[in-house]
């Protein structure tokens, strides 16, 4: 499965999330929300790091190393199928994985208050 149909089904499920098509207990969902921060934050510090590795150097002094490390520099940064991309897209999704969850225990949360409420306004004989 690549990025985009990660993308296109998070994207789908933050609107059921919305629309309060999709509920989460929120004790299950606390910890995937933590969980989904722990890697942003992880994939971000990575993101980061590529500028480290992006310039490549002491392959030797010939022509074919300079090339070596050119294409190894690109793959960090700006080169097809880049490390900096593919982190990119992991936090998009990731995001939109912790914004889902976020969404669908807010909509529970507001579900049993309203819930609590009514039963509360039965019982008071309203």
């Amino acid at each position: 499965m690549t990025s985009e149909d990660e993308k296109s089904r998070w994207q789908y499920l933050n609107e059921e999330a919305k629309a309060g098509r999709l509920y989460l207990d929120p004790s299950v969902a606390t910890s995937c929300r933590d969980a989904s921060n722990k890697q942003i934050d992880l994939f971000v510090q990575l993101k980061n790091d590529l500028q480290y590795v992006s310039s490549v150097s002491g392959l030797g002094r010939f022509n074919a190393a300079d090339e070596l490390a050119k294409m190894l520099g690109m793959k960090a940064i700006g080169g097809e199928r880049d490390f900096d991309t593919a982190f990119k897209e992991h936090i998009e999704v990731l995001t939109l994985i912790r914004d889902t969850i976020e969404i669908s225990v807010k909509k529970y949360e507001d579900q049993q208050i309203a819930q609590a409420q009514a039963t509360d306004a039965l019982g008071n004989g309203y």
